[in-house]
């Protein structure tokens, strides 16, 4: 058996057990192994919890938990409570680790070199009426990461690993953010903009690949356009408000770039680019109008037979 790194993986999910299966079973096959994987289910169903329980007792222990209520941002914080190692790797359902990924995303942490890190995130090829996911990041070279650098440069939530101790010391996930709240996204983006404001050191592993799979159809890309909008709205909101002013900056230099994305699809007659862009346009009002007017977090979730926050253990 391969040596296991002092890492422990997070993966959130939510009534998405098919695409589960195959995340979880890419992570397993990775070498060297992490010392643990957590799923985090905020489930309706208990497809999920039979999905994880097929692959406990096996080399590499795989807990599970009962999700608290609903919301990504809060399942990523019931998880990091949770982990037993020091380095914490978080990927998506929705997304295939190649197997050196443990090792190459973890061992700038590991090692001393940075206290955050973020892989390159690679498209799956879609196929039949499904369209090919806009989630991906693989910029050229090594970008340096600055207190100043827009989050949006520095990736997203799917391929991305930190050091516990500094995860704890800037404070949990803000609620307010991701699918299942009231901002819909962006979670990981504010997540990002704390540790850069910290000073904290935030690298770019681009030999930690990971695939994020095309399995949506052009309906629920469009929902997700929304709530892209809705999330960077948010998060534009809440850091002016704070003070933040280049995020004012920021949302106005989002807004004219999609506008000439807008200008563009409707030139050369994208439809897809077309709908996207207004879509999101729209949708960043929407998402700064409800940061302003909204004070509370997300109400629970729905029952089950296994109590809330209770784990079960390969």
């Amino acid at each position: 058996m391969s040596t296991r790194l002092d890492v422990s993986v997070l993966i959130c999910t939510r009534d998405r057990s098919a695409l589960l299966q195959g995340c979880l079973d890419s992570v397993l096959r990775c070498s060297p192994a992490p010392a643990e994987v957590i799923v985090v289910d905020q489930s309706r169903d208990q497809a999920t919890r039979l999905v994880v329980s097929r692959r406990q007792g096996a080399a590499v222990p795989v807990r599970y938990l009962r999700g608290i209520s609903t919301g990504l941002s809060r399942a990523k914080n019931q998880g990091i409570a949770a982990c037993a190692e020091g380095v914490i790797a978080f990927t998506d359902d929705d997304c295939l680790a190649d197997p050196e990924w443990v090792e190459t995303l973890t061992q700038p942490i590991l090692t001393g070199r940075a206290e955050a890190v973020v892989g390159r995130t690679l498209p799956e090829r879609a196929v039949g009426d499904l369209e090919e996911t806009s989630s991906v990041y693989a910029p050229e070279g090594c970008p340096v990461f600055s207190r100043r650098t827009h989050p949006w440069r520095v990736g997203g939530g799917g391929n991305f690993a930190a050091a516990r101790d500094v995860l704890r010391r800037i404070g949990s996930f803000d609620e307010r953010f991701g699918p299942g709240a009231p901002l819909e996204s962006a979670e990981d983006m504010d997540m990002i903009h704390r540790l850069l404001r910290a000073g904290e050191r935030i690298v770019y592993a681009p030999n930690a690949v990971i695939r994020h799979r095309s399995w949506r159809s052009a309906p629920q890309n469009r929902l997700l356009s929304r709530a892209y909008g809705v999330g960077a709205g948010g998060y534009f909101a809440k850091h002016v408000l704070a003070g933040d002013w280049i995020s004012g900056w920021r949302f106005a230099a989002r807004l004219g770039i999609r506008t000439i994305h807008l200008l563009r699809a409707l030139c050369s007659w994208n439809r897809r680019g077309i709908a996207e862009q207004a879509i999101y346009l729209v949708a960043l009002f929407e998402g700064a109008g409800r940061f302003f007017v909204s004070s509370s977090r997300t109400a629970p979730g729905g029952a089950t037979d296994l109590k809330p926050g209770e784990e079960v253990r390969s």
